[in-house]
């Protein structure tokens, strides 16, 4: 078989004859490249039908979508479904958020939380990035740590 150049007019003519539901093999003959070549073009090797993934409808991707909802809409869900008068759906529709979201919040596995940095005590400084503490190893993000000071408090020599 005679080899083609794969350039990027190669690859959209393959995605759009497997989009358009062409044969695998009447696209390679087509083309003049082989089946496998052209499952690797249209990411076939991942689905495994031969057809191009479909296309993501939005170039915005929220990684940890947890983070995306403020504590404040938290709370007005929290305060909604302690009145019981409205359904999940519809306080998720009034709220903003998806039915799961409110679902999540009614089962406790979704608690607002305080982004506010904590009032500082005297001497105390904020650090760029949390790191571990040399003598409890736990997490701070203020020096001095508090946690050493409270294990000292609780047991004083």
């Amino acid at each position: 078989m005679q080899r083609t150049e794969i350039t990027a007019a190669v690859v959209d003519e393959a995605e759009k004859l497997l989009a358009d539901g062409m044969d695998r093999a009447a696209v390679a003959s087509r083309l003049g490249i082989s089946e496998y070549v052209l499952g690797v073009l249209a990411h076939a090797h991942r689905r495994g039908n031969g057809r191009a993934p479909a296309p993501r409808r939005s170039g915005r991707r929220v990684p940890n979508s947890q983070h995306g909802i403020d504590a404040t809409t938290i709370r007005m869900i929290q305060r909604m479904l302690a009145a019981g008068i409205l359904g999940q759906v519809k306080i998720a529709r009034a709220a903003g958020v998806s039915p799961n979201t409110v679902g999540d919040v009614a089962a406790g596995r979704r608690k607002a939380i305080r982004l506010a940095k904590p009032v500082l005590d005297e001497g105390e400084t904020f650090l760029p990035e949390p790191i571990r503490c040399s003598v409890c190893r736990a997490t701070i993000s203020v020096v001095p740590c508090r946690a050493c000071r409270a294990i000292r408090l609780k047991n004083p020599v």
